[in-house]
């Protein structure tokens, strides 16, 4: 099995990296992209994720601890990934050894094989945030 096992809807898809996941569920070719391409990108795939659920989105500019965590949060494709999570659009499952997004949180009581990341998305923003 893959570090990453993602769900949406009915289908689940497998990955070894956030680069995999990110170039799946933001767009295949986002890794070529100019900075400001991928701002577009991000802001249009934030977009088509909020607006039928009347989703408040909050654009940082700069790394921050506080955030408003009732918010999609829009900073880079990391911020997107775990917004997505939070409003669980998709359900991630990180293998508890893989240290991606589980690196943020403290796993010494977890003893399956996978953690659902869903469940930690906004403390591992806010450390994310802090330490990016």
């Amino acid at each position: 099995m893959e570090n990453l096992i993602a769900i949406e809807g009915k289908e689940k898809y497998q990955y070894k990296d956030t680069k995999s996941l990110i170039e799946k569920f933001i767009n295949k070719n986002y890794f070529d992209m100019s900075k400001e391409e991928r701002k577009i990108e991000l802001e249009k795939k934030t977009v088509a994720n909020t607006m039928l659920n009347h989703i408040k989105v909050i654009t940082l500019e700069k790394e921050t601890e506080n955030f408003d965590e009732d918010a999609f949060i829009l900073y880079d494709e990391i911020t997107y990934i775990l917004s997505m999570l939070k409003f669980n659009k998709i359900i991630l499952l990180e293998k508890t050894d893989a240290n991606i997004f589980g690196k943020y949180i403290n796993k010494e009581n977890i003893k399956d094989n996978y953690i659902i990341i869903n469940k930690f998305a906004n403390e591992i923003m806010k450390k994310y945030l802090k330490n990016s």
